[in-house]
């Protein structure tokens, strides 16, 4: 009945599955669980996934995966490709669902970054595939690099983390998944272009098959850019004058990517292996306050993967290895991002292997594994005026779950995973500062978690965890990279405790003419210690620093159904409470920077048929509270409200066009409240359009494209 990790919660389950068959029985309770593909299982965490895609009149009226919803805790967002628009960046994806925040620089392809439940962005691990793209280098990883529909699927683990993917993690993890062979329509071949507002276009293709009896693959290849010229209002630095207000064009902001995949493995998925390229040159242009007209910046990554399985007796033992390669060149002849003209070479180069093996034992299942890891990271300064950086981490993990079965309905799962990390150092000269040579650091870290799960009367589950986390520092937090970041090599690993709890409701049987309903709420709460934040230092320059300690809690709410086959409706709804617990007068119980209380989502979808093809519209709406750029709360950013709309339409057989709009009512203003306000008539003050970091969005975008399916 168990199975170790299994994990199965969805936000967006607005919608439903490809055509299946109207006439399909109901029951009353979950049936057996069946093989998953190759993007069911992480590492060695199996992840039951819940399909989110458009309505389909002839889908039945059973919710499609309806066991899987009802399966074992953590919670876990599964986003599929085919419900975006082609262009859709993973960001753009994943800022959509309940309880995540995406950060940007400013529109399409553009750096962006995802907060989990009011976390930092480096608290929420990024994987490809399995494979951590974590770095020494960064704190995060730019997922604006990467477009939805070169993967099937992707997964978002809010909260807690399988102990395969780095243990309990307060922002959770995002895991990026390819699928082999053959689309669920039996595809094998799939090919889109499409052109936009502000210079975007894109060219993608795809192949999927099946090689005999015992192989599958799949290749992308793919092409996206854009001037990302747009206009944006500008105060001009006085929110007081608007004698001086202007709108003023985006500049420096232009991208342009290139990317391809291939992967293969054998049908049963015992062993799978691939390669993935892609090389971006992307502009930096800074804030709308600050604009940068001439840095730049240059990536190339490389990620190769592979994984097998085997049977020994009653135990099936996985092995996993992967190498990551990730190369930058940054430019700055203007000296804008900080600490003067910058002309610099990043490398990292990352390892890994793991085993894990799973075994029963009577009505329990228990899993172990070990980890082994390297990373190095080289800073070169191509001008000569400044030494250049080295770095290196070691670190290992050992790792044990135990599924224990009460029963029939409940499930109890201990885990804990202790790693251990050797980083040494290398010296630093930035600008005029200097850090001496240091001695090789150790860190020892455990992090328990405890998760359970209760199957009530077939269609509800309850599910709760807790436990610790703790975050190493990364290399640029410690010693500076990018020109932007000066080290701080004495500062603390970030500890903490989080803890979640809620229910999913997934009725077998259709209520009247509303089907595939699907209702899921949770409440979470985590404190952390010694947290680690970067402080503006001098310039755009900032330095990482443990500050006070912090604790965010709030709830999440989705809900969605589907109307006569026809209609589906889905919203969420994210509450959060933030909270700096600092002897500091100044950011005493102040709300954390660049989080909103309240964020709310709506969708709406038609789907219907007309003289044999199929047809689709969509609407959707985002709502977000203020939010602050600051620990102390003096610098504000306002609510903002986005609507979009889309269409997709058969064309003839295999080729279908579509059309999205993004920011329907071309929002490029919003309006600060003054507090207090400098006199009776002017309480309030027109700005720029941003996200939560205060960087300018684009007003209504248009993008049109067509694919092809065979």
């Amino acid at each position: 009945m168990t199975r170790t990790g299994l994990t199965c919660l969805l936000v967006a389950y607005s919608a439903t599955a490809a055509a299946e068959d109207a006439a399909a029985p109901a029951s009353s309770a979950p049936p057996p669980r069946t093989a998953q593909a190759e993007g069911a299982t992480v590492g060695e965490e199996e992840t039951i996934v819940i399909i989110d895609r458009a309505p389909d009149p002839d889908a039945r009226t059973t919710a499609r995966d309806r066991e899987r919803a009802l399966g074992d805790a953590p919670f876990v967002t599964i986003i599929h490709s085919e419900d975006h628009p082609a262009t859709a960046s993973v960001a753009d994806a994943v800022g959509a669902t309940v309880g995540a925040q995406t950060r940007s620089l400013g529109g399409f392809g553009a750096y962006e970054s995802v907060s989990v439940r009011g976390t930092a962005p480096g608290h929420t691990a990024v994987l490809v595939d399995g494979v951590p793209l974590a770095r020494l280098a960064a704190v995060t990883q730019d997922l604006g690099r990467y477009t939805l529909d070169s993967f099937s699927e992707v997964e978002l683990y809010r909260g807690a983390v399988p102990v395969e993917l780095g243990g309990a993690g307060i922002g959770g993890a995002l895991n990026l998944v390819t699928r082999l062979g053959r689309g669920e329509a039996g595809e094998r071949v799939r090919a889109s272009a499409g052109i936009g507002s502000f210079g975007a276009r894109h060219v993608r293709l795809h192949y999927g098959d099946r090689h005999g009896e015992r192989l599958e693959s799949a290749t992308t290849i793919g092409y996206q850019a854009a001037r990302g010229d747009f206009s944006y209002y500008s105060d001009n630095g006085t929110p007081l004058n608007l004698t001086d207000d202007t709108y003023q064009q985006r500049e420096n902001n232009e991208f342009w990517q290139v990317d391809g995949a291939s992967r293969v493995g054998l049908v049963d998925r015992s062993a799978v292996g691939g390669v993935r390229i892609g090389y971006k040159q992307q502009g930096l242009s800074g804030s709308y306050t600050q604009p940068n007209m001439a840095a730049n910046m240059a990536t190339l990554d490389v990620i190769g993967d592979g994984r097998f399985e085997a049977s020994v007796g009653s135990a099936i033992a996985r092995q996993f290895g992967y190498v990551l390669v990730e190369h930058e060149l940054l430019r700055d002849p203007e000296g804008k991002l900080g600490g003067g003209p910058q002309d610099r070479k990043y490398l990292t180069l990352s390892g890994g292997v793991s085993t894990t093996w799973r075994a029963p034992i009577g009505a329990t299942q228990l899993s172990a594994g070990i980890e082994l890891r390297g990373d190095k990271f080289t800073d070169t300064d191509r001008s000569g005026r400044n030494p250049g950086a080295s770095g290196d981490r070691e670190g290992g993990a050992a790792l044990a779950g135990l599924d224990i079965a009460l029963g029939e309905t409940i499930v109890v799962t201990p885990a804990v995973r202790l790693d251990v990390q050797r980083t040494a150092p290398a010296a630093l000269v930035f600008a005029s500062m200097a850090n001496p040579v240091l001695p090789t650091r150790w860190d020892t870290l455990p992090s328990p978690r405890l998760t359970a799960r209760a199957l009530v009367m077939g269609d509800v589950s309850v599910k709760t965890s807790a436990g610790s986390y703790v975050r190493l520092p990364t290399l640029a937090e410690l010693f500076g990279n990018r020109g932007t970041i000066i080290g701080s090599p004495e500062i603390r690993p970030e500890r903490g405790q989080s803890a979640d709890a809620g229910f999913v409701w997934a009725p077998a049987k259709a209520l009247g003419v509303v089907d595939r309903i699907f209702v899921e709420a949770s409440a979470f709460g985590t404190r952390a210690r010694d947290r680690i934040v970067f402080v503006p230092s001098f310039g755009q320059v900032a330095r990482a620093l443990n500050v006070a300690d912090s604790q965010t809690y709030g709830a999440e709410l989705v809900a969605s159904a589907r109307l006569a086959r026809t209609v589906s409706l889905t919203a969420n709804y994210t509450r959060l409470v933030t909270q700096q617990l600092s002897d500091d007068p100044n950011r005493a119980d102040k709300a954390l920077p660049r989080q909103p209380a309240h964020a709310v989502y709506a969708r709406v979808d038609v789907v219907r048929r007309a003289f044999g093809r199929r047809a689709s519209a969509w609407l959707d709406g985002s709502w977000q509270s203020e939010t602050f750029l600051d620990e102390a709360n003096f610098m504000r950013v306002p609510p903002r409200l986005l609507v979009g709309t889309g269409a997709r339409v058969e064309l003839a057989a295999g080729v279908a066009a579509s059309i999205a709009i993004q920011n329907l009512a071309d929002a490029r203003i919003q309006y600060l409240p003054l507090d207090p306000p400098p006199r009776p008539d002017f309480t309030e003050t027109p700005t720029a359009l941003t996200d939560v970091a205060g960087f300018p969005l684009p007003g209504r975008t248009v993008y049109v494209a067509l694919d092809w399916s065979h």
